[in-house]
């Protein structure tokens, strides 16, 4: 939207809400070009699973059920709070915007590949390798559509519900408990969550870390090794974000990026432009979080014992398989 019309829609200098909107919407576009450059493109195939066999089929079926079951749960109980209450529940603005960041997903492997998902999922490969800079078969890891859909449409908005419940629930005994404290067991339960749910989904085979920094890790050289920076880089840093975003809205379920919403002039089209703003919120921290954390991957020094080749999918880099290469 020009300068000029936002000026005109709010009747001054442009609020907080409007700037962040704007960087949203550049957000919304990047999103867009990656999902249409892959899905246009020859790459937008499965990733068979290969030769090997033993994963336990069973699992991923069930987390295949659970995600699309659970988003047509979330889903519809969000447009009966909406027909019946004339707005959106707040979480539902925390989903879409999440949903904002989706195209940051494959960047655990940005500088070197050392996470993937079982190939047993049902996936249409990976957009990865259609992101600014990505290395050759770097996005070979293939992203399970289902539980890709669930992370964003149950996974992470209960995680949300859940912890907002937990601070209620400590608000309540010890109301004299400051923000501080507050934040402190948001990101102890984010952390918790995060070392929790990922311990019993490498247990179960459906995905696997398949280098890590050994001297901080759990299980290193096993094939359950699980990185504890993961858990602060994503659990801490994006999990509790979210949470804290939406734990600590206003009695009006605003949050910090809603600042100067009740000057726009229009009415229809706010809540697209509250997902915007809050949208490039979480895009900046997660880019922030992931590239660091790919940074750190560089370090990775501990591989497992077997990787099987529906975990393995051929990336680069791993076993005798070619060095990455950047394609810039």
């Amino acid at each position: 939207m020009a300068d000029r019309d936002i000026h005109e829609l709010t009747g001054g200098d442009s609020p907080r809400v409007v700037w962040l909107a704007r960087l949203g919407a550049l957000f919304l576009l990047l999103e867009v070009v990656v999902f249409a450059r892959w899905i246009t493109s020859d790459s937008f195939r499965r990733v068979m699973p290969g030769p090997d066999d033993g994963t336990n089929m069973l699992w991923v079926r069930f987390w295949d059920v659970l995600s699309i079951g659970g988003s047509i749960v979330f889903v519809s109980w969000v447009v009966r709070k909406r027909l019946r209450e004339g707005k959106l529940p707040p979480v539902a603005i925390v989903a879409m915007a999440f949903g904002l960041t989706a195209w940051q997903d494959p960047l655990v492997n940005a500088i070197r590949p050392v996470f993937s998902y079982n190939s047993h999922f049902w996936n249409f490969g990976s957009w990865g390798e259609f992101v600014p800079g990505w290395i050759e078969n770097g996005g070979m890891n293939p992203q399970p559509v289902f539980w890709t859909l669930g992370t964003y449409m149950l996974f992470v908005p209960a995680n949300m519900m859940a912890i907002d419940a937990c601070l209620r629930w400590v608000r309540r005994r010890l109301p004299r408990i400051n923000r501080a404290g507050l934040i402190a067991i948001v990101m102890v339960l984010a952390f918790a969550q995060d070392v929790g749910g990922e311990l019993i989904t490498l247990v179960q085979g459906v995905d696997r870390y398949m280098w890590v920094d050994g001297s901080f890790s759990l299980f290193a050289g096993t094939n359950y090794q699980f990185p504890l920076y993961e858990a602060f880089a994503w659990g801490c840093g994006v999990v509790g974000l979210i949470a804290i975003v939406y734990c600590f809205r206003d009695s009006g379920d605003r949050f910090f990026t809603d600042r100067g919403l009740d000057r726009l002039k229009i009415r229809r089209g706010r809540t697209f432009i509250r997902v915007l703003a809050l949208g490039a919120v979480f895009n900046v921290a997660m880019t922030v979080l992931f590239l660091g954390y790919a940074v750190v991957n560089t370090h990775a020094d501990t591989t497992q014992p077997t990787v099987p080749s529906y975990l393995h999918n051929g990336m680069c880099g791993l076993g005798d398989n070619p060095p990455c290469v950047r394609d810039w």
